[in-house]
């Protein structure tokens, strides 16, 4: 399967390419325009509905010694260049928070150690504290920087002389990578390994990036409070040996920073809570079980979204989490195009279960608790979107999976841009439970639900396993997102249902989309379960041009006696100690 662009916007290609938003979760969205020092094109964010177009510039052979995705023949990995941009703070981190084995270590232990102090309690030897009155990008936290570079950007990269290609950026969820992709070919094009990095330096807008072998990497960012940004985070994941520069001025003090004296959105983390090896850094939003909040895991240094679910609310999504079985299934899962799920903790003194997911640092593709009037997204950005549902639903569906609640917001964007199918609490596993069990609400979200799972008089005969439904609610959002509207709209829930099941499908004039496209919703959106498009022939529809395939062969989960008696662990707090 292809990959996508950074926003899901490529009107020529047919690759398929995804962040925490979860569920109902609120969660704060990239976007903007990027037109400053631009030598061609135009790339604009598909959450704003605009195309994406190729400059002339993207194919020029770079100058001698700049970092490319022709110079290493894709791979990246232990090569680079120096970084320009501008910023003001003196007090920067030092060493890489990486302390874990990683394929970049595979020569030597790097001697990036942010974090080999994030099990110990904070310093009070006069260590930087570069929270935001430090003086950093905007009053803004170096954790502040770091997680917002998970989320990627837009740059020019330079090319010869003054010649730029524009490049979408982004931090590796790993922390140890700098990556990056032209517009055109949309996909890895190029990866710098942090650990290996010997300068890093901002001036005004322009970052600079050299590796130890002397090759650059010379980006320039939209605005010069940009680049400050970027030079704020990447200080802190290169080594300590590395010599960091902002305006000529060398910044010696971040070899002092201390994470554990840092503050992430202008709480101290020092002050926050623990649940394991998670320190809970602070709420991203709230989904329909509970609050979400951003971790950081003292173990593999990786930021987590852990939702702090009530055993209390008697609903099938909770159900599902007190059973290992179906939890140790949804650990085994492994798809490019599936949210990953972590850890399930469960508290049996407060009688709350925690949940672990990768942390989707784009946030969902599309907010869709407004029902109408919301702006739509572009035809080609939304192919690039279906690619990846579908290829990961296919991978659902193969395991005996049906996702059941599919809609926009459970469609999660991770700074490459890659699309993820997230929350599964509705989720229903037929290798594991029995049909529909004893669920007598409808499940899924009203609006995106199949006519045949609706509380109504006039719902066709469900079939007894709802791959069915899954497509339905596929072919929901996909009306949404290139509609801004639900495709069946009514005063009340119980309206909405009647209308799912008895309304002839109507679409609007406005925005006008392809004749394939109609085509292939009508398909989607058949009442009849047995009549409507399946999986695979939506996969194989004309309208993706190509049919949309996977990336490697699917292979059946198999869960063990074990993976059943570890799936849910114990949680265990620990508490700053002015709340002990």
């Amino acid at each position: 399967m292809g990959r996508n662009d950074p926003d899901g916007l490529s009107a020529d290609r047919s690759g398929g390419g995804s962040s925490y938003g979860g569920g109902d979760e609120e969660v704060q969205r990239g976007g903007g325009e990027f037109s400053e020092g631009r030598s061609g094109g135009d790339y604009t964010d598909d959450s704003e509905g605009d195309s994406y177009v190729d400059g002339p510039d993207d194919d020029e052979d770079d100058e001698d010694g700049s970092y490319d995705e022709e110079d290493d023949g894709g791979e990246g990995a232990g090569r680079g260049k120096l970084v320009r941009q501008n910023s003001s703070f003196a007090r920067l981190s030092a060493d890489s928070w990486l302390t874990v084995v990683s394929e970049y270590e595979q020569d030597g232990p790097n001697e990036n150690l942010l974090f080999s102090q994030v099990e110990e309690e904070p310093k009070n030897d006069g260590a930087a504290d570069v929270r935001a009155a430090g003086g950093t990008a905007a009053g803004r936290s170096v954790l502040d920087c770091v997680v917002d570079l998970l989320r990627g950007t837009r740059a020019q990269k330079r090319k010869m002389l003054r010649r730029y290609g524009e490049r979408w950026i982004w931090l590796g969820d790993d922390l140890l990578s700098l990556n990056w992709k032209s517009k055109k070919r949309g996909v890895d094009m190029g990866r710098l390994n942090l650990t290996k990095v010997k300068k890093l330096k901002g001036s005004d807008r322009e970052l600079t990036v050299e590796a130890q072998d002397g090759r650059r990497l010379v980006l320039t960012l939209a605005t010069a409070e940009d680049a400050k940004m970027w030079l704020t985070g990447l200080s802190c994941l290169v080594p300590k040996k590395a010599k960091v520069t902002q305006m000529a001025k060398v910044l010696k003090e971040r070899v002092n920073y201390d994470p554990l004296r840092d503050s992430w959105r202008g709480k101290p983390v020092a002050g926050r809570k623990h649940v394991n090896e998670y320190i809970l850094l602070g709420g991203i939003g709230r989904g329909s079980f509970g609050k979400v909040k951003l971790a950081l895991s003292t173990l593999d240094k990786r930021f987590y979204a852990v939702k702090i679910i009530a055993k209390s609310k008697k609903t099938a999504g909770v159900s599902a989490m007190a059973n290992p079985e179906e939890q140790a299934v949804l650990r085994k899962l492994d798809h490019p195009n599936v949210v990953k799920h972590r850890d399930v903790l469960f508290e049996p003194e407060g009688e709350r279960f925690v949940v672990v997911v990768e942390y989707m640092a784009r946030g969902v593709v599309m907010d869709s608790s407004k029902l109408e009037g919301v702006k739509p997204l572009s035809e080609d950005g939304v192919r690039e979107i279906m690619r990846d549902v579908v290829a990961g639903l296919e991978y659902m569906h193969t395991q005996r999976i049906v996702h059941m609640d599919i809609k926009p917001d459970n469609l999660l964007r991770c700074g490459d841009g890659t699309v993820k199918l997230s929350d599964f609490g509705e989720a229903r596993m037929y290798d594991v439970t029995s049909g529909d069990g004893n669920k007598s609400s409808a499940p899924g979200t009203p609006a995106f639900i199949a006519p045949e799972l609706c509380m109504s008089d006039k719902s066709p005969k469900a079939p007894p396993e709802s791959y069915a439904a899954d497509v339905w609610s596929l072919g929901a959002s996909l009306f949404y997102m290139v509609y801004g509207r639900a495709p069946f709209l009514a005063k009340s829930v119980f309206e909405i249902y009647d209308s799912i099941c008895t309304h002839k499908l109507k679409f609007p004039e406005q925005p006008k989309i392809s004749r394939k496209l109609k085509d292939l919703i009508k398909k989607m959106l058949t009442k009849e379960p047995k009549s409507r498009a399946t999986l695979a022939e939506v996969g194989k529809h004309p309208w993706f041009g190509e049919r949309v395939v996977q990336k490697d062969e699917i292979k059946k989960i198999r869960i063990t006696p074990a993976d059943v008696e570890s799936a849910i662990g114990r949680a265990v707090w620990t508490l700053p100690p002015e709340n002990e």
